[in-house]
């Protein structure tokens, strides 16, 4: 029931897809910061009461400082189902009572009955199985506590356009966290490049705040200057070492990757790699 090092896990049923792939990539040397992964089976049992995981949580802390906290269910990140959005996700927790909350938080969204819905259209049913108790989770959640990435700028790439499915990068970046384009506060700049590393388009997109750490805990929204809000946020020398990672996430998982990276003191950080989801054409 202790946490493990993001680097063993090894089992989907156990940790979820996303820590597996994060353990894949550690494994493979690629820049995944450091980590620990609470099974499912854990989650569920100090959210109930059942088990005391104060010495390990802030062992935890002492190793990493800043902490986020995220959501790692073994039916998140699939080909044809993500799960994007579903789960919450905390982000800068500094004590050991924020990552007690931040479980609990993470694992009441795994019971919600926006998520019970989903999964019903995602895997064709009618029903949720539940517990013995008859209340059951509608999915079973392990927890990724892993080193906070205070980023400059960040975002997702994807090594095939999933619109067009032609062969090329397609890069969408903005200031701080990625969480201001998700939370819609900003519309992202967008990005084409070939396998070269070369840009062969490049939208810059408003940007009037960005997301990123605070003072204490948890983010802040930061209003940018007009000259940031109206500039691209990443450099043609970035978009290169995107470019690399993306050749290695392919080398480790194969074609057809969804990135989230970070920029952060001009260090490139890989957050999460999944196959795209809902990719309609064969990358053959």
């Amino acid at each position: 029931m202790k946490p493990i090092h993001l680097f063993e896990a090894t089992e989907v049923d156990l940790y979820g897809r996303k820590a597996v792939n994060l353990s894949k990539a550690l494994q493979q040397r690629l820049p995944v910061p450091a980590g620990y992964v609470l099974s499912a089976s854990a989650v569920q049992q100090f959210a109930t009461g059942e088990l005391n995981l104060e010495s390990e949580i802030r062992t935890m802390l002492d190793s990493l400082c800043s902490v986020s906290v995220r959501s790692s269910a073994c039916q998140e990140d699939g080909e044809q189902s993500s799960y994007a959005g579903l789960f919450h996700s905390c982000l800068n927790v500094t004590t050991a009572e924020g990552i007690e909350r931040a479980i609990r938080y993470i694992w009441e969204s795994a019971q919600s009955n926006r998520l019970r819905s989903y999964m019903r259209r995602a895997e064709g049913t009618t029903t949720v199985d539940e517990d013995e108790a008859g209340t059951g989770a509608a999915i079973q959640v392990a927890l990724i506590v892993q080193r906070m990435i205070a980023s400059d700028v960040s975002g997702i790439m994807f090594t095939r356009n999933p619109v067009t499915n032609a062969d090329e990068r397609v890069i969408e970046a903005t200031w701080g966290f990625c969480e201001a384009v998700a939370s819609g506060y900003v519309t992202p700049d967008y990005f084409r490049m070939n396998r070269n590393g070369e840009i062969t388009e490049a939208e810059v997109s408003m940007k009037e705040v960005a997301v990123q750490v605070g003072q204490c805990e948890g983010t802040i929204q930061l209003k940018l200057t007009d000259n940031a809000a109206h500039s691209l946020c990443l450099t043609a020398e970035q978009c290169k070492e995107l470019n690399h990672l993306a050749a290695k996430c392919e080398h480790t998982f194969g074609p057809d990757i969804d990135i989230e990276w970070a920029f952060a003191d001009g260090e490139l950080w890989l957050l999460q790699c999944r196959r795209i989801t809902g990719l309609k054409f064969s990358s053959g």
